[in-house]
């Protein structure tokens, strides 16, 4: 994927210079530009963006890159203050838009597979239209004549870091934000180069599993991911992966036995329904390792609305901390972890996020129930 992404990367600024070579009159009555989108779609575009909407989970990348002056129409999905019990502090990038997104109106309803309203899309006058998914993409440009972009769904066929890239990259040359694109990548770079350089101080590859995964909602315990991104670079061995299948997956509890892994953390989104199952079901939960030897904590969830590549990386240091504590024994994790967040969004909603969600805390297993530590 990551080398098909790179070639439409090519092909865009190939497009690029064909336009402005061979069609510079045109150019200057129309101010288009031909681009060769990350589904492989050819779509004409003014030569200066101004005016977007940003649908299916794109928002988060144009808050990413400090593009949101340009959004005139917002998903109604974005404006709700609790998603199937979910608070909206979860997709971290709402924290930065919270106080802007009342103002603009709304142009459907939003959430994945969703059309928007023509009407009130075409309403907004967007230049264009940005969406992870390419089944709509054809349909809402044909329906509308307003070009559509397709961005790559990252996650969807398996996390790969030089996905985010790819998309911040090429987002970042539409919305004449390639400076702060490149800073992104940067930053990312360098703290993956700190993690893998921390864990692998340690010495250590112990096995992990990652319980209560959230996908489109809470689940409990059996709810895990197959190559879960956050343990990427941290020289772990995630005992899911023996499936040899990639993304979410449910999986049976004697599954879990027979793993019996090091350690368990738990998706905070999820961690009430866990300590439902506990009371009823405490005998599988003792027979772990992990439960035994108090090696539980908890996780921010980090998919909701597609993977929050911040809350991730900030999930990263904390396992790192955890597990690997020699090699992470001076790293103050809450302050990295503002870090991050401010990084990404000029704003610092960690507070927030820990006190809606019960995330990087010791799990106790009681005689009667589980306690946060």
């Amino acid at each position: 994927m990551q080398g098909a992404l790179r070639f439409k990367l090519v092909k865009f600024f190939i497009s690029c210079l064909f336009v402005i070579c061979f069609f510079g009159v045109s150019f200057a009555k129309n101010e288009t530009i031909k681009i060769i989108d990350q589904a492989g779609r050819e779509v004409v575009l003014p030569k200066k963006i101004e005016r977007i909407v940003a649908l299916h989970g794109t928002l988060r990348y144009v808050v990413y890159l400090k593009a949101f002056d340009k959004v005139v129409g917002i998903e109604g999905f974005e404006k709700q203050r609790s998603i199937q019990g979910n608070p909206p502090v979860g997709r971290a990038y709402w924290n930065a838009i919270a106080d802007k997104i009342d103002k603009l109106p709304v142009i459907g309803e939003g959430g994945p597979g969703k059309l928007p309203d023509f009407e009130k899309l075409i309403a907004v006058k967007p230049d264009v239209v940005f969406t992870h998914e390419p089944d709509l993409a054809d349909v809402i440009q044909k329906r509308t004549g307003i070009p559509v972009v397709v961005l790559a769904s990252i996650g969807a066929q398996g996390f790969k870091i030089e996905d985010v890239y790819d998309v911040l990259r090429f987002l970042g040359i539409l919305l004449n934000r390639e400076r702060r694109a490149e800073e992104l990548i940067h930053y990312l770079r360098v703290c993956i180069e700190d993690l893998k350089k921390r864990s692998e101080r340690s010495g250590r590859m112990p096995t992990v599993y990652v319980g209560a995964v959230s996908m489109r909602g809470p689940h409990g315990i059996t709810s895990t991911q197959a190559n879960y991104p956050p343990l990427f670079w941290l020289n772990l061995k995630n005992v899911v992966d023996e499936l040899g299948t990639k993304g979410h997956v449910f999986v049976d509890r004697e599954k879990i036995l027979l793993w019996n892994p090091d350690y368990i953390f738990i998706d905070a989104n999820g961690f009430s329904l866990v300590a439902d199952d506990y009371r009823k079901n405490k005998t599988f939960y003792q027979r772990l390792k992990a439960v035994k030897n108090e090696k539980v904590y908890t996780l921010l969830p980090f998919n909701f609305y597609r993977p929050n590549i911040e809350l991730m990386l900030i999930n990263s240091y904390f396992i790192g901390k955890t597990v690997h504590e020699s090699g992470f024994g001076d790293l103050n994790f809450e302050k990295k972890a503002r870090e991050i967040l401010k990084t990404f969004l000029g704003v610092d909603p960690y507070d927030k996020l820990i006190s809606t969600y019960p995330a990087f805390k010791k799990v106790k297993f009681t005689e009667k129930e589980i306690l946060l530590k």
